[in-house]
């Protein structure tokens, strides 16, 4: 079974992921709830107004008493950059699913996988998961490389198992990693 604790603060070398805040806001609206790049693959419209913003932080922030919310903002040089969550958590069979985005002015820097790279390793060693998984639309292979440089392994295709904002219908890969296999990186 899965032993849930929230989302604690974690730390890198570079960054820290921690739970979201108010003061938050801005950053985000600014940095990547309003990057085009960023959502071209996502389901999510972008964000019109920083109240908005501001109204869905409000939300989840209430979510953080729940013990199975996972829901990091990611910081790097003091700044918010993007945000990195668990979800479709399976406590019985110990897997879930990742789900990460970031502005795209922190593309191809490494930040990324170093994030998902602590995600995976506080599920293995804190949450007992035996299992983590991902999904990227294949039209978006950077995603897959971030699950690639943290050993994940493709498991399968998902034909035309997302619609995108803009109506066009997209495969998505399947990629996830075993404790085990973690263990033995």
């Amino acid at each position: 079974m899965l032993t849930h604790k929230g989302t604690v603060t974690l730390t890198t070398s570079r960054l820290t992921l921690r739970r979201f805040m108010l003061d938050d806001a801005q950053a985000m609206f600014e940095n990547w709830a309003t990057d085009q790049k960023v959502n071209k693959f996502l389901s999510w419209d972008l964000h019109e107004s920083v109240e908005f913003t501001r109204e869905l932080l409000t939300k989840w922030i209430a979510n953080y008493d729940n013990l199975e919310c996972y829901n990091w903002v990611i910081e790097y040089n003091q700044t918010v950059i993007g945000n990195i969550i668990i979800h479709d958590i399976d406590t019985k069979r110990e897997h879930f699913e990742l789900g990460y985005n970031i502005g795209s002015k922190w593309w191809n820097m490494g930040i990324m996988t170093e994030a998902v790279a602590e995600v995976i390793r506080f599920a293995f060693k804190e949450l007992n998961a035996n299992k983590v998984c991902g999904l990227h639309d294949t039209e978006n292979p950077a995603s897959g490389r971030v699950m690639q440089k943290n050993g994940m392994t493709q498991e399968g295709l998902l034909r035309e198992h997302a619609k995108r904002r803009d109506g066009t219908r997209g495969d998505l890969a399947y990629y996830a990693i075993l404790k085990r296999e973690w263990r033995g990186k």
